[in-house]
C-alpha cells in the first residue's frame, strides 16, 4: 500500500512540475532583452508615426510654480528630434538628437544639447526665471508612462511633472500655431490679479509667470489653491490638474474680450467670472511715480526737503527730478537727475493685500546715489517714507493718476505720488 502511495505521490509532483513548467514558458517566451528591445521599438513607431509632429504640454519645476509652455517636437526615423516652443519666437527651431532607453520602462531623453528643448533646464537662466544656477529646472529625460498614436503621457525624471504630448494635426504651420498662443499670452502677461466670483462665492487671485494662486475664506480658515496652466491654441487657460472652487471642479477657463480688461470663465456648467483687477500696490511698485514737494505733507519732510531745497542744491546742480521707479520683484528705486548725475537708492518692500506697502533703506545704490546719501544729505530726501508704512490710495484705482501714500503710525505725512512727469519737483 506505501508503495502504490509513493508512486501516486511521484506521479502528481511530475504532472505539477511539467504544468507549472509549462506557465512559465507561455509567461515568458521572450528574453527579457527581447521585451526590452520590442518596447523600445513600438514607442519609436509611435514617435515618428506623428507626421507633423507632436504637441507637448511641458511644465518645468517640480511644483510647477512657473506654468506650463507649449512644445511642438517632431521625432525622424534616423534619432533626430526638432523643437519649438512659445517660450522662444515662433519661428524658431533646433534639431538634435534624441534616444530611447530602456531604466524601470522606456526613457524618453534628447541626449544632445537642443537650444530649445534645454532652454528650461538651462542653469545659466537664459530666461531670468528661477535663481542662478539652476534657471527653471525643466527635464530633458522623460519616463513613457502610456504610449499610443493619439497620446503618450510622459513623467519628468527629474521633476515628476506630468507631461502629455498629442498628435499635431496635419496641415498645421508650427509657426502659426506658436504665433496664436503667445499673442494670447502678451494679453494675459499684463494681469496681474483677479477677483473671482460665482453667486455669492467670491475669491482673490494673483498671478506670477504661467501659475494663479487664489485665496478665499472657508469659515475662519483662509484658504490657498496654486492654479498652473499652459495656453491653448485656442486662448485657453488650461489647468495642470483640474482645481475646486466653491464645491465645483473647473479644469479649464476661456477668455471673453470686451471693451476693458475681458473676463475668464469656466468651461462648462459652473457660471463663474474671473474679472482682471491691478492693485495699488501692484500700480505703484511696477511703475514710474514723480514726485513734487507740494506734494509732500508732513511739516518735518517739508522741512528736511527745503534744507536739500537751499543750502544742497545751489552747491549742486538743479534737481531736474526724481521718481519712485521699478528694479525687481524685492526692490523699488529712489531716482533723480542732479544736473545730469543720475543717482538711486534701493528700498526695500513688503505688501500686505492691494492697499498696503513698507518702504525701508536697503542701504545700496548706485555710485551717485551713494555719494548723495553719504555727502549731501540725501537722508532728508527720503525721510517721508523711510521705514514707514503706507496705506495707498488713488484718484482712479483702475487707471490712477495720483496715488497717495499715507503714513499709518502718522496720517499727516501723507504723499502724493503723480504718473505724469514732474520736473523741478523742488518747485512744484
Amino acid at each position: 500500500m506505501k508503495k502504490i502511495f509513493n508512486l501516486l505521490f511521484m506521479s502528481l509532483a511530475v504532472a505539477l512540475y511539467s504544468s507549472c513548467t509549462s506557465e512559465e514558458e507561455d509567461l515568458f517566451d521572450q528574453s527579457s532583452a527581447a521585451r526590452i528591445e520590442a518596447a523600445i521599438k513600438a514607442d519609436k513607431e509611435i514617435l515618428t508615426g506623428a507626421a507633423n509632429g507632436w504637441l507637448m504640454e511641458y511644465y518645468p519645476s517640480s511644483s510647477q510654480q512657473y506654468g506650463g509652455y507649449t512644445i511642438l517636437v517632431s521625432f525622424a526615423e534616423d534619432g533626430n528630434a526638432t523643437v519649438a516652443s512659445d517660450a522662444l519666437d515662433a519661428d524658431q527651431t533646433a534639431t538634435s538628437t534624441y534616444s530611447l532607453k530602456q531604466s524601470a520602462g522606456v526613457i524618453l531623453s534628447f541626449d544632445t544639447y537642443n537650444e530649445v528643448m534645454h532652454f528650461f533646464s538651462d542653469p545659466k537662466n537664459p530666461a531670468g526665471i528661477g535663481t542662478n544656477g539652476k534657471g527653471m529646472e525643466g527635464d530633458f529625460e522623460f519616463n513613457i508612462m502610456e504610449a499610443s498614436k493619439e497620446k503618450v503621457v510622459m513623467v519628468g525624471r527629474k521633476t515628476q511633472s506630468r507631461i502629455v504630448m498629442t498628435p499635431l494635426a496635419d496641415g498645421v504651420v508650427w509657426k502659426d500655431f506658436l504665433t496664436k498662443i503667445q499673442d494670447a499670452d502678451e494679453i494675459y502677461s499684463s494681469f496681474v490679479a483677479f477677483k473671482y466670483v460665482e453667486g455669492s462665492f467670491e475669491a482673490s487671485a494673483t498671478v506670477s509667470y504661467r501659475n494663479i494662486t487664489i485665496t478665499y475664506d472657508e469659515g475662519d480658515a483662509s484658504k490657498t489653491i496654486n492654479a498652473p496652466y499652459i495656453i491653448t491654441e485656442e486662448g485657453n487657460l488650461k489647468f495642470y490638474e483640474p482645481i475646486t472652487l466653491n464645491g465645483k471642479t473647473i479644469d479649464e477657463l476661456k477668455y471673453l474680450p470686451d471693451d476693458k480688461y475681458g473676463t475668464f470663465v469656466p468651461i462648462g456648467e459652473v457660471n463663474g467670472v474671473f474679472t482682471p483687477k491691478y492693485p495699488l500696490t501692484y500700480q505703484l511698485l511696477n511703475g514710474d511715480w514723480y514726485f513734487a514737494m507740494s506734494g509732500l505733507g508732513d511739516p518735518n519732510a517739508l522741512a528736511r526737503w527745503d534744507v536739500i531745497k537751499t543750502q544742497i542744491i545751489p552747491q549742486l546742480a538743479p534737481l531736474n527730478y526724481v521718481l519712485f521707479t521699478p528694479y525687481d520683484d524685492k526692490f523699488i528705486v529712489f531716482y533723480w537727475d542732479c544736473g545730469g548725475a543720475i543717482g538711486y537708492l534701493l528700498f526695500d518692500t513688503v505688501t500686505a493685500g492691494d492697499y498696503q506697502v513698507s518702504l525701508s533703506f536697503a542701504y545700496s545704490g548706485n555710485s551717485v546715489g551713494v555719494k548723495f546719501w553719504n555727502d549731501y544729505y540725501w537722508n532728508y530726501m527720503v525721510y517721508p517714507f523711510n521705514d514707514k508704512t503706507f496705506a495707498l490710495s488713488a484718484d482712479n484705482e483702475e487707471n490712477p493718476t495720483v496715488i497717495t501714500m499715507t503714513d499709518k503710525s502718522n496720517p499727516q505725512n501723507a504723499i502724493k505720488l503723480y504718473k505724469e512727469e514732474i520736473l523741478d519737483p523742488f518747485n512744484n
